[in-house]
């Protein structure tokens, strides 16, 4: 019995060694805080931008010194009051808070500018040059209405501010403080301060607010409310324009909820009554009231308005005793409220306005409108001389579609509102006043506008319209090309020899009264064709139109698929995808295949003409909102580049990097529609919903990012960490670097991918710093990177593969013992 039990015992530990010793060595235990690590890159601007007219909604004059302030594209311009073509651009070059102006009030006595943002106000001395902005509000969300938050008390010379997020704030510019206006009982920040209007002379001060009209009366220190419940049609009030010389506060209030205008009421402080005044009848909204100013010696008033949904825009003029309308601007008028028009001349009176002044010598009004300042003469009923200054910038800021000239450098560009052309060499292209206009006039539905340039031709064509560089003159497509019954000219593209122009005709705009077609024409013969496709023009979209580079065969892209057309004999050879309804947007030939852009995923696709087969690009997956507008083979940097609906996306064809650029990498807006290449300056041009993008492919500010994969369960001593290193430009370099206090390891590789092999129990237990640097070839790196390891490994060389052969015989032989003894039994 006790040899057995003595058997036993030395056969279970024995077995027990055994086991220690093999999952010590084969399962050394392995820890880390990191699992799958990934660092990612932080995005800044790399955009340089060209807009169109901002939108005059800031406006100051100083009659003195004969100059008017107001808002440029990214700055602040200064007009000559007696010559409006005298324009002087500044932007951030005077130290700015924001280049993007709302608002901008005047002190003519101490000759101070107050400039605001949507995150603050700047003080700028305009008689000290050259121009210095000091900041005297930063950090603050101003007002996001385009009401007059600013303004100066002629009297006190404090400067009154209203905010949306700290509210009513007193400057007071002698001592250079901010004033404590606890006494004047101001509301809370939370009711939204829009606008305000104060004038110490007659102790008042009026604010707008999302809740009513606020009164302060200074001399007294009370306050008071107007409300909907005392007559105001709504609480919302934009504007609020204080004249104590009329006896009369009016006010501007708006539904919160339909951005609806109820029409100018006014306050008649002397009996506390209001009165509304809508200046429409049924079924049209009031005009949206934005601005206003009296005549008193004239007794007449002046309000604008920019474009609404079913209401009128542009000027009215009203009697300021009986508030009896005289007189509106026969743009933007219709028949919603009968009243005698004002035309303009020489110049119309524009019909989209933002801001309005009244010059106190001359008794000229002050107009900023959408595209430029406006300086009218007016007498009633109907008649206005006027003036008008140079657009600032792009004609428009929907500026879709840019053809660079290489013959004299210039990048002409389509815009909704004309024709325009800017020097791409020049050291101030960003300059508002670089841009020449070539062509003044609608552009394309929805804002997006299309042309071609033909170099060696010297034609520019845009839109519905033919440019001859050489001679500065236009011709209307339209006497020429039956362009006038189609509703949109989607694309213009031409033949590799620019004989022959192809227009392509779609819908769009909402598909309101939509037709679709390709014409064909030769501009040299002054001959066309024109195909339908199909009965139902008017359910066909014709979207882009690419000629094969071998052969005379046009790819027609359209709402239902891709056309095969032969252009020899004028006729249609295959569709494809018309089953599946394909939504093509855009036709790019990249290395013998042809790539199609999209609406629906996969939003790229390859076809292959002489297969015909069509593959989804591999990476369609990676591109967000999909409908792709413009797809651009860039052969001398081997880059594909994708404007879409979500922003730019650049593809390395070299190794396979695809970089997305959106809003926070510097865009203007996530809309890009179109881009051209400006080899002189190794620059792309995209065109877009809002200006011109001027992107800058060297500019490389985003660091690696890298992923760190850890083995999830370790079933040996061997384990494999491997690093990954990912950049647009490629990766250089990989280091990584184990240590502890006494003692370190590095590796590193000169490619984007490292794995270490690494044995677990060639190492002390305890825990390792795991470091590791990326670094791309433009000598960007990751911050250095470090994860805590811990290596445990229960028992380290003290046994090994002899001590296993020596044992596991002895086991075999007590296990053999054992057999035999139950055998003889």
């Amino acid at each position: 019995m006790k040899k057995k039990l003595t058997l036993a015992i030395l056969f279970l530990m024995l077995t027990s060694v055994l086991f220690i010793d093999l999952s010590t060595y084969n399962l050394a235990s392995y820890e880390s805080s990191a699992g799958n690590d990934t660092i990612s890159s932080v995005d800044t601007p790399e955009f340089d931008h060209i807009f169109g007219p901002p939108g005059h909604v800031a406006l100051a004059i100083s009659e003195e010194d004969n100059l008017i302030f107001t808002n440029a594209p990214e700055g602040l311009a200064l007009i000559q009051l007696d010559d409006l073509t005298n324009q002087t651009v500044y932007k951030d070059e005077i130290g700015l808070t924001d280049v993007q102006i709302q608002n901008i009030e005047i002190d003519k006595d101490l000759k101070l500018l107050y400039i605001g943002s949507l995150q603050g106000v700047d003080i700028v001395n305009y008689s000290v040059t050259p121009l210095s902005a000091t900041p005297i509000l930063t950090g603050v969300a101003t007002n996001f209405e385009l009401g007059d938050f600013i303004d100066v008390d002629p009297y006190t010379h404090y400067v009154w501010i209203v905010t949306q997020s700290h509210g009513l704030i007193v400057y007071d510019p002698i001592t250079d403080r901010q004033l404590d206006i606890s006494g004047y009982n101001p509301p809370a920040p939370s009711v939204k301060m829009l606008t305000v209007d104060a004038n110490s002379s007659e102790s008042y001060v009026f604010i707008g607010t999302s809740v009513g009209v606020f009164e302060i009366d200074i001399s007294e220190n009370t306050t008071r409310w107007y409300t909907k419940s005392d007559g105001l049609p709504n609480d919302y009030s934009r504007l609020v324009k204080y004249y104590p010389i009329l006896g009369k506060i009016f006010v501007a209030t708006f539904n919160e909820t339909t951005n609806i205008c109820d029409g100018i009421s006014v306050i008649f402080p002397d009996n506390d009554t209001i009165i509304t005044y809508p200046y429409t009848q049924t079924p049209y909204y009031s005009r949206s009231f934005l601005d206003l100013v009296c005549d008193t010696e004239a007794k007449l008033g002046f309000a604008v308005s920019p474009y609404t949904t079913n209401a009128e825009s542009g000027l009215l003029v009203f009697n300021t005793t009986s508030m009896e309308a005289v007189a509106k601007s026969y743009y933007g008028s219709g028949s919603g409220y009968p009243l005698t028009t004002v035309t303009g001349a020489p110049y119309p009176i524009e019909s989209l306005l933002a801001s309005i002044r009244l010059d106190s010598v001359t008794r000229k009004l002050i107009v900023g409108t959408v595209q430029r300042i406006q300086k009218i003469d007016y007498t009633a009923p109907s008649t206005a001389i006027t003036e008008q200054s140079d657009i600032l910038g792009l004609a428009h800021n929907m500026a879709t579609d840019i053809n660079y000239d290489p013959v004299d450098g210039y990048a002409y560009v389509s815009t909704l509102l004309g024709l325009d052309r800017i020097n791409t060499t020049d050291p101030n292209r960003l300059n508002p006043l670089s841009v020449e206009h070539l062509i003044s006039g609608i552009g394309g539905a929805g804002g997006d506008t299309a042309g071609e340039l033909l170099v060696n031709a010297r034609l520019m064509f845009h839109h519905r319209y033919m440019y001859d560089i050489d001679t500065s003159t236009t011709t209307n497509i339209e006497s020429i090309l039956p362009l006038s019954e189609y509703r949109y000219v989607s694309d213009i593209s031409s033949s590799y020899n620019e004989s022959l122009i192809y227009y392509s005709i779609a819908s769009q705009n909402a598909g309101v009264g939509g037709n679709g077609s390709m014409i064909v024409y030769n501009w040299e013969l002054g001959t066309y064709y024109v195909e339908n496709f199909t009965e139902e023009i008017t359910q066909l979209e014709v979207n882009s139109i690419l000629q094969d580079p071998d052969k005379d065969v046009l790819y027609v892209a359209t709402n239902t698929g891709l056309i095969l057309y032969n252009l020899t004999s004028l006729s249609e050879i295959k569709r494809f995808g018309d089953v599946e309804n394909w939504e093509i947007q855009s036709l790019e030939w990249i290395e013998g295949k042809l790539w199609l852009g999209m609406e629906p995923y996969p939003n790229i696709r390859i076809f292959d003409p002489i297969t015909e087969n069509i593959i989804a690009w591999d990476k369609a997956d990676q591109i967000t909102a999909p409908s792709i507008n413009d797809i651009f083979y860039l052969d001398s940097r081997n880059e594909t580049y994708i404007l879409a609906n979500s922003g730019l996306y650049v593809f390395n064809r070299t190794n396979q990097v695809l970089k997305t650029e959106n809003e926070a990498d510097g865009l203007s807006t996530l809309l890009v529609r179109r881009m051209d290449y400006i080899p002189t300056t190794d620059e792309p041009w995209i065109g877009s919903l809002q200006g011109i993008n001027i992107y800058d492919p060297n500019y490389d500010d985003k660091v690696p990012s890298v992923t760190i994969t850890f083995p999830s369960t370790i079933v040996s001593g061997l384990i494999n960490i491997d690093i990954t290193g990912v950049d647009y430009v490629g990766i250089k370099e990989i280091k990584v670097r184990m240590e502890n206090g006494s003692w370190f390891q590095e590796w590193s590789i000169g490619s984007n991918f490292l794995r270490i092999n690494l044995d677990t129990t060639l190492y002390e237990n305890g825990y390792y710093d795991f470091i590791v640097d990326v670094t791309d070839w433009n000598d960007l790196s990751t911050q250095s990177t470090t994860e805590d390891i811990l290596i445990n490994n229960v028992i380290v060389n003290e046994f090994n593969t002899t001590t296993i052969l020596v044992i596991l015989p002895a086991i075999i032989g007590i296990g053999v013992l054992f057999i035999r003894k139950r055998l003889k039994r």
